[in-house]
């Protein structure tokens, strides 16, 4: 099989009892030198909240402006740096629609979601135009096999990328979700929200602050880079 991100070959080194149970191991999909240039989180040294690398274990400032602003408080897991090899990820994956690449972390972010054992898992959602146009939401593409609840609809037809805004104008941008029909579901349960990428922590907190006027008992979140 060839790497998902480079397109060279894989090799893989089988054991006798690979060949014996030729089911058990799942097909690579990335190459070890491409998979090394993703740098897992050190859950040691960053912020306790929201994962940001530091070199402290209290919370970051812009934690602290958060538990400020709202009277909940919002916990955030994510597995990756944003690093240039995500970057990459995320252009190819994201931005240029290759659907084909959910499969490099689909796996492990999968896993990682189930361990926090939320009852409703939510994932932030995307615009109409950019589902029509990508043909995908890039956050469900990410979890395989997992039961989601699509309780938040984007309120804009069209929007600029988070990823083009200044940090200052992504701070300030005006809450963009709406709740649905199927908010009632997130009523007395634990909320899980799913996104790609955390970067302030603006679009969760917007999602959070709807999911709790629905009347959720506890609301968390996952990205899969921070």
């Amino acid at each position: 099989m060839n790497c998902q991100l480079c397109n060279r070959r894989i090799a893989v080194k089988l054991t006798l009892r690979d060949l014996l149970w030729p089911g058990r191991l799942p097909p690579a999909t990335v190459c070890p030198n491409c998979r090394q240039q993703f740098v897992a989180l050190d859950y040691v040294n960053c912020c306790p909240a929201c994962c940001r690398p530091q070199e402290t274990d209290q919370l970051c400032p812009d934690c602290c402006s958060w538990r400020q602003k709202y009277p909940w408080q919002l916990t955030h897991r994510a597995l990756y740096r944003y690093n240039g090899a995500m970057k990459e990820f995320m252009h190819r994956y994201k931005f240029a629609g290759d659907y084909r690449l959910r499969t490099v972390f689909a796996a492990e972010f999968t896993a990682a979601v189930r361990q926090l054992t939320a009852a409703v898992v939510v994932p932030i959602p995307v615009t109409q135009v950019t589902m029509a146009t990508r043909g995908f939401n890039q956050v469900t593409g990410l979890l395989d096999g997992v039961d989601w609840t699509p309780c938040l609809q984007n309120r804009a037809v069209k929007k600029t990328a988070q990823s083009q805004k200044h940090r200052r104008e992504r701070l300030r941008t005006p809450q963009p979700f709406v709740l649905s029909d199927s908010s009632k579901a997130v009523a007395g349960k634990r909320v899980l929200l799913v996104d790609d990428v955390y970067t302030t922590g603006r679009t969760l907190y917007h999602a959070a602050d709807l999911i709790y006027q629905a009347g959720a008992a506890g609301v968390i979140s996952i990205s899969l880079a921070r």
